[in-house]
């Protein structure tokens, strides 16, 4: 892939979520292009799985708790200031809504949506003040449609979609671009309890008009294209990678 649609080599990137399949993926492809990384995520351990593979690429490791306020201000203030942030971290939790915990609903609003608008708004005038950049936050395809057993983290990533726009029309005059990620479903561990059932394996596959998953690798890719000098004048949007699915709401293809 030429560079002009990598992040550029020797920029600074934040990933939260970093440990997870999608952010250690995008983890992977920065490394790859030579940018410098600051990896970010709930996991000790498994951020210092990532660091290990990915050696010399990485200058820091944060154990942070997106979920509370003081976890991420303390986060946002001993890291120097990246030039890009993937927004990436986030929790999935399934159940009716009728039968879901409402302390529940409140840690995934809270982590999905509070926190990624928490940390843009904790970093973005440390971003400014040093010439900007581009922070990607990762949505979901479920912000465009909803799915039973889903409802709170669909709230949450719609939520997070028009948050892009918001900090999109607020921040860009200052030279802080921001954009958005929706993927579909993807193999990640995260899906991988939803995955496992073969009924709710199949039913998902038969509303994919691609006729399959995605790879965790193909979304960083976009990820980082969205972070990239060819996405500059992508101001706002939330780029979908479902495979067709919203297309279709979900119905087999004919």
């Amino acid at each position: 892939m030429s560079s002009e649609f990598t992040p550029q080599a020797g920029s600074l990137a934040l990933i939260t979520g970093a440990a997870g399949g999608i952010g250690s993926a995008i983890a992977r492809r920065l490394a790859n292009a030579g940018c410098r990384l600051l990896l970010a995520d709930r996991s000790e351990s498994l951020l210092a799985a990532v660091q290990s593979e990915l050696q010399g690429a990485v200058e820091a490791t944060y154990a942070y708790d997106q979920g509370d306020l003081a976890s991420i201000e303390t986060l946002t203030d001993q890291m120097p200031t990246p030039t890009i942030v993937f927004n990436n971290a986030g929790i999935l939790k399934t159940g009716l809504l009728l039968d879901m915990d409402p302390h529940t609903i409140e840690e995934i609003i809270r982590v999905n949506l509070t926190g990624p608008m928490l940390i843009a708004r904790q970093l973005a005038p440390k971003i400014i003040a040093a010439g900007g950049g581009v922070i990607v936050n990762t949505s979901s395809q479920l912000a465009f449609d909803g799915a039973t057993t889903r409802g709170a983290y669909a709230a949450a990533k719609a939520g997070l979609a028009q948050f892009t726009r918001t900090a999109a029309s607020e921040w860009a005059p200052h030279g802080l671009r921001v954009a958005a990620l929706a993927p579909g479903r993807t193999l990640t561990p995260m899906n991988e309890a939803l995955l496992a059932d073969p009924k709710v394996r199949a039913d998902a596959l038969a509303g994919i008009p691609s006729g399959r998953f995605a790879e965790a690798d193909e979304i960083a890719r976009l990820a980082c294209f969205l972070a990239s000098p060819a996405a500059d004048y992508i101001n706002g949007e939330t780029l979908i990678a479902d495979g067709g699915f919203v297309l279709t709401a979900g119905r087999p293809a004919p």
